[in-house]
This record gives C-alpha cells, sequence and structure tokens, in this order.
C-alpha cells in the first residue's frame, strides 16, 4: 500500500458534499424516495437514514436537502459531542439567524414561521452515531413540539437502535446497503473527476483493467473506491505517467475552450 497523500492536489476523490459527485442508481434513487416521502408527504418529525460505513449516506443528505428545497428550508451538519442548545446554535449560524440566549427556543419560534407559510425547516445530521443520546433525545422533543414545522433526518451506521429512540423514530429505518456494481464504480470515478475538471490523462487511468480492479477490491463501497482511486492516481504520478494535477491548469484549459468573446 502506499503511503497516505499528502499533497491536496491529489484528493481528487476526498469526501465531499458537492452534489455533483452524487451518482443516481437504483439503490439510491429508491432511498431517496423513501426519504421524500417520509419528510415531505409524511411529515415525519424523525427519519433515521442507516447503512454501512462508506456507502455514501453523507451524500444521499445533501441531495436529498437539494431535492426538497423547493418547497421546505433544509440545514446540513455533522455531528459531534455538543449539547442540544450548542447544536441548535450551529443550526441557525448557518441559517444567518441570532440565536438569543435560548437557541432552542429560537428554533421552536422559527419552524413555527416555517409552517405558518407551509413550509418547514429540515435539520439534517450526518454521523449522527456521535450526537449523544441526550442531545438526540433534545434534539427529537423539540421536532415534536414544532407540530411538523421542524423535522430531523439523521443519518447513522447500524446499529442505531438507542438514537432512533432518543429522536422519537416512529417508524422503521431507511436502509442503504446496496453497494455499487463494477459500472456504477466506473461511473461513480468519473463523476468525482468530472467535478474536479480533471484532464483527459488522468480520466483515462480509470478504465478498463485499473477501474475493474478498483471495484474488485473496494467491493463496491464508495468510500474504499475513492481511497483506492487515489492510490491510483498517486502512484501514476511518481512514476512519472502523468502529471501532478492541480486546479490552476485544469482551469486554463477549460477556458481556453470557451468562445472567444468578439468586441464589435
Amino acid at each position: 500500500m502506499l503511503s497516505p497523500i499528502r499533497s491536496p492536489r491529489l484528493n481528487l476523490f476526498v469526501a465531499s458534499g458537492d452534489t455533483r459527485r452524487y451518482l443516481p442508481r437504483p439503490a439510491t434513487e429508491e432511498v431517496l424516495a423513501r426519504l421524500e416521502q417520509r419528510v415531505v408527504v409524511d411529515r415525519a418529525e424523525a427519519t433515521l437514514l442507516i447503512g454501512p460505513p462508506g456507502i455514501g449516506k453523507s451524500m444521499l443528505l445533501r441531495v436529498l436537502a437539494q431535492r426538497v428545497r423547493r418547497t421546505l428550508r433544509s440545514v446540513t451538519l455533522g455531528a459531534g459531542d455538543i449539547d442540544a442548545p450548542t447544536f441548535c446554535s450551529f443550526v441557525l449560524d448557518q441559517l444567518h439567524r441570532d440565536a438569543s440566549d435560548d437557541p432552542e427556543q429560537a428554533i421552536l419560534l422559527l419552524a413555527a414561521n416555517f409552517s405558518a407559510m407551509r413550509s418547514a425547516l429540515v435539520i439534517a445530521i450526518d454521523a449522527a452515531e456521535r450526537l449523544p443520546l441526550a442531545t438526540a433525545g433534545r434534539l427529537g422533543a423539540l421536532a415534536m413540539a414544532a407540530g411538523g414545522g421542524l423535522r430531523i433526518v439523521a443519518a447513522a451506521p447500524e446499529p442505531a437502535a438507542e438514537l432512533a429512540r432518543a429522536l422519537g423514530c416512529d417508524a422503521e429505518p431507511v436502509a442503504l446497503r446496496t453497494p455499487m456494481t463494477l459500472h456504477e464504480t466506473q461511473a461513480h470515478l468519473q463523476a468525482a473527476l468530472a467535478a474536479a475538471h480533471a484532464p483527459p490523462e488522468v480520466r483515462e487511468l480509470f478504465h478498463g483493467l485499473d477501474a475493474a480492479q478498483i471495484f474488485r477490491d473496494s467491493k463496491g463501497i464508495p468510500s474504499e473506491a475513492n481511497a483506492l482511486a487515489a492510490e491510483r492516481l498517486a502512484a501514476a504520478v511518481a512514476e512519472g505517467a502523468v502529471a501532478e494535477p492541480g486546479r490552476a491548469e485544469w482551469g486554463r484549459a477549460k477556458a481556453a475552450k470557451r468562445r472567444p468573446i468578439i468586441s464589435l
């Protein structure tokens, strides 16, 4: 195995919230449809998204937020070992709202305002297993008190029964457990490269046998595929097969392809 990549310019496959890297596939689209049903139609106060580490739960939270934004206001946050008032302060900060002396009360007032406009505040919590159960319980209580104006979607690995009880989930968790196929792995890698504006010689590294090897070694888990692809790129750079990629060079190449502006 290669040593960890230190150059940020080689981190084309680092975990990212960029939804351009989302690969629509049957398994993920089914999960998104179930999440939308729970959040938008059922107006569920709390929904739990579960699945093995690296399967793509974080990305689904961001895609969900993007898809419901026409009718609902959403915030996506990573969880941590913090209390409920601090968590609520982070939410309000993202919304550019004043937390005042009582962040929890401010969240309830904001949820009431959204509800009056036939909308709601959706808080998507990534890595929710890191939340103290007391914090999760308080957030669940706030969602219950908001009467539909506040809806929580939390992502966590299994098992998550205690977290589900703390949040007050009243339905079975929505699960994503299906790994990518070979074709989906190839598309996943190319989506990351396209989002990073990688040049053709870099993209060529991830076709054919190389992509098949990454698929076999990763077992179709997106995060594992990302790590293996980063190693493959680092090896190609070390061997001199391709130049070390840099965003400045890609930007110039991209600009050169634009239609020139003609002054009259």
